[in-house]
């Protein structure tokens, strides 16, 4: 190809130079048409210089603007994802920071990248539930593609409407190889459409892969018990498999005080007296009871503070059990000994009751201040 290119080239100068040595003026004739384009071979030469100059000059202005509408457009869109991308951080850093305020006003007007619309929502919709807004953390959890919906399965949860991930949830849940995670939260939205013969057949699967942790397991049977009748506790309870019922007994021990069954569970409660580690549990239990009758256990308990005066746990179970007696001034007595700053917030409503019922209305304002 270089070879014939080279040819032409070499007649193309042979018929340039030719008219010199024969002494002649070489013409060019171009027809075309009714047009008819005649001149001197140099002439025609140097119009086609001049034409391929102005072409090629036309070629590099083109050139020239199209490369610079290419990078002001490049730099435009590349601001714009920079935006985008900025967005998306500073609501997952407001999210580490627990500052809900700023995660909204950095994602709520600012889009973000096709591939984080979805943790966009995510992250819209628990703000909004930190601020206790379900309707809001909805509207936003529906905005999320289908196939990530198991993804935010706790907000759903959270918000109070599983039955959108209710079938999908419970699919994986009954698989073999389900993880430890997909079980919890199908026993959470079990808890929450409260379902509880499914529940009662589901939990000795949680209790075989060990899924739950002991303040997990409180969770789910004070949530259990406290959604029953006060005349089914007993009987559901009852109904428990045999290695369920240590992870339920405080739970419904402590179901059974508030419903005022004291009278009931005293035995059990005596029981704990005599177990140093339960001690912590037993003034839970009481701390939320009803009036009722549990003289036997009260009579324990203060002989065993006899000699063990410090028991601060002891002390605040005598104290709620005082108050479910109406002795308030027992009560007020014990709270003036056994509260302090790790306990204030957990036994106000316990002790202002023993402190206003006794004529000391000026402890109860203290301790609302």
């Amino acid at each position: 190809m270089i070879r014939f290119l080279l040819i032409i080239i070499a007649i193309a100068v042979c018929l340039g130079i030719a008219p010199f040595f024969i002494d002649q003026k070489g013409y060019v004739l171009i027809a075309f048409n009714k047009t008819t384009i005649e001149g001197t071979i140099w002439g025609i030469t140097a119009l086609l210089i001049l034409a391929f100059a102005a072409l090629f000059l036309l070629y590099k202005l083109c050139r020239y603007v199209i490369s610079l509408y290419s990078h002001t457009r490049h730099g435009f869109f590349a601001r714009s994802e920079e935006r985008k991308q900025a967005a998306i951080e500073q609501g997952v850093w407001s999210l580490i920071n627990n500052d809900y305020a700023q995660l909204e006003l950095a994602l709520d007007n600012n889009s973000v990248a096709e591939k984080w619309s979805d943790i966009r929502y995510a992250l819209l919709a628990k703000a909004a539930l930190a601020n206790n807004e379900s309707e809001k953390a909805v509207s936003y959890l529906d905005k999320i593609s289908q196939d990530k919906q198991l993804k935010v399965a706790n907000l759903w949860i959270a918000s109070g409407e599983t039955s959108t991930i209710f079938a999908d949830l419970k699919a994986l849940a009954e698989r073999k190889k389900a993880t430890s995670l997909e079980l919890k939260m199908y026993a959470h939205v079990l808890v929450k459409e409260q379902k509880w013969a499914s529940l009662n057949d589901f939990m000795p699967r949680l209790l075989r892969k060990k899924t739950l942790s002991e303040q997990e397991w409180q969770q789910l049977f004070d949530s259990y018990f406290a959604a029953q009748s006060n005349g089914d506790l007993t009987e559901r309870y009852e109904q428990l498999a045999k290695n369920l019922k240590p992870h339920a007994e405080v739970s419904y021990l402590t179901a059974m005080a508030k419903a005022g069954e004291l009278n009931k569970i005293e035995l059990s409660l005596i029981k704990m007296i005599k177990k140093p580690l339960q001690h912590k549990d037993l003034a839970r239990i009481l701390r939320t009871s009803s009036a009722g009758d549990a003289l036997k256990l009260q009579s324990s308990l203060q002989d065993v503070l006899k000699k063990d005066t410090e028991n601060t746990d002891l002390l605040l179970a005598l104290a709620c059990l005082a108050n479910a007696h109406g002795e308030y001034d027992l009560a007020a007595r014990v709270f003036d000994k056994a509260l302090n700053a790790d306990n204030r917030h957990a036994y106000l409503q316990q002790a202002v009751l023993s402190y206003s019922k006794s004529a000391q209305p000026e402890k109860a304002l203290v301790l609302y201040q």
